[in-house]
């Protein structure tokens, strides 16, 4: 037992060559955007066939990208037409539509030893035209992370929904997905 404990304490003081130790640290984040529409649009909007709205992907132009809300859920890319060749951004965790939705996943960090829950809260309210919906967004991270990568996950999200959905939602895009959306025209 006594030469186990010496060879244990040799093997953990030496690191191997190409291995670096990272600390590995914890971040929360959230922010909520008013979109004027009802919530069960919302959230339809928000899932399913997101790739009217959702601009970062793997592939320069995904033959999926979709959120499935369901447990046990998907939200997936597939990089080419008839191709198994893809990434898996998220699990969906928890849904309770058209309330919630909560993905748990790298989402645009693969490759790093990240955990990253998304969790979506959408409450109606009225709104100065009827009905509207306030999206929150709650951030959870954690792992190979730093203040200025939360940051920019942060923001990330802040322009998902605000910059993208909320737009793509109040200008009726979500109607016509494969139509030319008139949010994204330049003024």
């Amino acid at each position: 037992m006594f030469f186990a404990s010496l060879i244990m304490a040799g093997l953990m003081a030496s690191q191997p060559a190409g291995v670096e130790a990272f600390e590995p640290q914890g971040f929360t984040a959230s922010f909520s955007v008013e979109i004027a529409a009802p919530r069960e649009t919302v959230f339809d909007a928000a899932t399913g066939d997101i790739t009217g709205w959702w601009d970062h992907s793997f592939a320069l132009d995904p033959a999926v990208l979709a959120i499935e809300p369901v447990a046990g859920g998907r939200f997936y890319e597939q990089l080419r037409p008839d191709s198994e060749d893809g990434a898996l951004h998220a699990r969906v965790i928890y849904v309770d539509a058209p309330a919630a939705l909560r993905l748990h996943g790298p989402l645009g960090l693969s490759g790093r030893a990240v955990d990253l829950v998304a969790s979506w809260t959408l409450e109606p309210v009225a709104g100065d035209d009827g009905e509207a919906t306030q999206f929150r967004v709650d951030l959870a991270m954690s792992g190979q992370i730093d203040a200025e990568l939360a940051g920019i996950v942060l923001a990330t999200w802040q322009h998902f929904i605000a910059g993208r959905l909320k737009p793509w939602v109040e200008a009726g895009c979500h109607l016509a997905p494969q139509a030319p959306c008139p949010a994204w025209d330049e003024p």
